[in-house]
């Protein structure tokens, strides 16, 4: 099992140092042995980050093994030229430790604000994964797409990782899975459907990969909360938990079963947090998540499995703000390699 970590940046900005902390805490990641540190993307929202090249830069400086990679850049938004030389750049500078995970996003605002269409997103992540493929293993390349047109040009530095940095492609729809599954070197599955729907949407990645001729790889982003017991993660954690994150899974469930239990909260039936939040993280004591984590691989075969502990994963600004937020991650981080990563080591 590979174990990476997706983290809200934490920041000071009266500090000399202002993402201090945050480095502080990827360089415990390494310790213990966590694989890849992961940040987000969006523009225009308080707490998120709209420059992830430049963060990850600082993060690559400050570590020796552990992999950087976005999660995810919103790719349409962007000229595929600028993004092939920030990631070649950045692939140099972290000595070949660079992963990009891309995707299309949901917001027309970030759309709108650079010129682009949010109906057009999927025509123009395609033009430019095809794009950035060819940018960064050949030379004299020429855009001649519907979306990017540039004379034959040859981008520098060249990336240090052989054909080229890892593409992990987000998204659950059928297009999008058979988009990881030509264009990606990873499908990147996000951490609001449940356990039973990841299943069902492995299955059919894998058989996109099938007919596409490549080799299926999946990364699963699971939230994740690590204390003492299960009592005290429903007690403590869970109610908060699923209040905040409502809103967006509603708008994000796939599954059929999803949908009906949304039904029944619409109906007024108070349903408990433990069955909202059912299968869509992990949670309780070392042995409870070693437990979901086991189930999980066995379900959806899954081999690499990013963890977000508290904000890691909500994008939510509150999230990393206090001192508390901060000690909090700083203890999960150091729970998980000690109590949770040696149970996959060994087996």
């Amino acid at each position: 099992m590979r174990f990476s970590l997706s983290i809200l940046p934490f920041c000071d900005p009266q500090s000399e140092q202002p993402y201090r902390r945050t480095f502080e805490l990827c360089q415990l990641a390494e310790s213990v042995g966590f694989d890849t540190v992961m940040v987000g993307h969006h523009h225009f929202l308080e707490g998120q980050i709209s420059d992830p090249f430049t963060l990850l830069s600082g993060i690559a400086v400050h570590t020796t093994t552990l992999r950087v990679a976005t999660a995810i850049f919103l790719l349409p938004l962007h000229h595929p030229l600028q993004v092939a030389e920030r990631v070649s750049t950045l692939d140099q500078l972290s000595a070949g430790r660079v992963s990009l995970g891309v995707g299309v996003g949901w917001n027309p605002a970030e759309y709108a604000a650079f010129g682009s269409s949010l109906a057009e997103r999927g025509a123009r992540i395609e033009e430019s994964l095809a794009l950035l493929r060819r940018l960064w293993t050949e030379r004299d390349v020429a855009g001649t797409g519907r979306f990017w047109k540039f004379p034959p040009v040859t981008v520098f530095p060249r990336p240090v990782q052989s054909p080229h940095p890892p593409l992990w492609v987000a998204g659950n729809a059928p297009a999008a899975i058979d988009r990881a599954a030509r264009l990606g070197t990873d499908w990147l599955c996000d951490p609001v459907q449940t356990i039973d729907k990841v299943a069902e949407l492995h299955d059919r990645y894998r058989q996109a990969c099938a007919s596409a001729g490549t080799v299926p790889s999946t990364v699963l982003r699971r939230y994740v909360w690590l204390g003492r017991d299960r009592a005290t993660m429903e007690r403590d954690f869970l109610p908060n938990f699923v209040n905040k994150q409502l809103a967006y899974w509603r708008v994000s469930t796939e599954g059929e079963a999803e949908r009906r239990l949304f039904a029944r909260i619409d109906a007024g039936e108070d349903v408990p947090p433990t069955e909202v939040a059912h299968g869509r993280f992990f949670g309780g004591s070392p042995d409870d998540v070693i437990e979901g984590i086991a189930g999980c691989r066995e379900q959806t075969g899954c081999t690499h499995i990013s963890v977000g502990f508290g904000g890691g994963l909500s994008g939510r600004p509150e999230a990393a703000s206090s001192l508390e937020s901060y000690e909090d991650t700083r203890d999960m981080i150091t729970r998980f390699g000690r109590d949770v990563m040696p149970a996959f080591t060994t087996r």
